[in-house]
């Protein structure tokens, strides 16, 4: 603090000033009591009091939300993930199990879709539910479709669930009877 003495007043009047740079404008009010002169930055200072505890919060809340919302993604990412996986395999055993006759016809049993729900269900965790396969022409191709669902995680969003499908075309040559 730098006390300057200003013409008549010398002692009656204080400023306030930093050494560089001096942004501080006194506020002279005259005090009750002696008649003197106060320079009233104290008073000044009371209302700011807070506010960075106020900004504090309000980031901390921010911060909170955000890193809630990225743990929900990163979960049912990775489960909606497993699903696909699990959904993939399970499609491409139940594929095998389709026949394709000399003529071109394809001869699908309702086996292929019931190895399709045991694969799935032997490999499947309990976040992820099967919903169903079958076998046939897709795409004018012969494959299996499995039907996969995953429910969100719910921490920030409300629970969805989500459905994966998986289609297992039939390659040439790899019917199980082939092998």
């Amino acid at each position: 603090m730098v006390r300057l003495p200003l013409g008549d007043m010398e002692g009656k009047m204080v400023r306030e000033c930093h050494v560089f740079p001096c942004f501080r404008v006194p506020v002279f009010q005259c005090s009750n009591d002696t008649g003197a002169l106060d320079t009233g930055t104290q008073k000044h200072r009371g209302t700011e009091r807070g506010q960075a505890a106020v900004l504090f919060a309000i980031v901390l809340a921010l911060m909170a939300i955000f890193t809630i919302g990225l743990l929900e993604y990163m979960t049912t990412n990775a489960q909606v993930q497993d699903a696909v996986a699990i959904a993939d395999l399970a499609a491409h055993a139940g594929a095998m199990e389709i026949t394709v006759r000399p003529s071109g016809e394809i001869y699908s049993t309702g086996e292929g879709a019931a190895i399709a729900e045991r694969y799935f269900r032997m490999q499947a965790p309990s976040h992820v539910h099967f919903g169903g396969a079958s076998c046939g022409l897709f795409q004018g191709r012969p494959g299996c479709r499995v039907t996969a669902m995953v429910q969100s995680t719910g921490y920030l969003l409300p629970r969805q669930w989500i459905t994966v499908n998986a289609i297992g075309y039939l390659a040439n040559g790899v019917t199980r009877g082939d092998q």
